[in-house]
């Protein structure tokens, strides 16, 4: 499980695309996102690297606490 930080996550419209650029480099992760912590756990196999750079090429700026 990778657990990210998502400052910039505010709304059901950052949700998604997160989740889109998750499911860009790893289409079979799980993915849940909480805005109101601005957490956003994934499920899965995938390259944490791969997973924070899709998020950022998407404009947010994730911070992994837990990989």
């Amino acid at each position: 499980m990778l657990i990210l930080k998502v400052p910039d996550m505010s709304c059901g419209h950052c949700v998604k695309t997160i989740t889109l650029a998750v499911h860009t480099v790893a289409p079979e992760a799980l993915v849940h996102c909480d805005v109101a912590s601005k957490v956003v756990k994934l499920g899965g196999e995938f390259d944490s690297a791969q997973i924070e750079n899709s998020i950022k090429q998407a404009g947010y700026h994730p911070e992994i606490l837990e990989s």
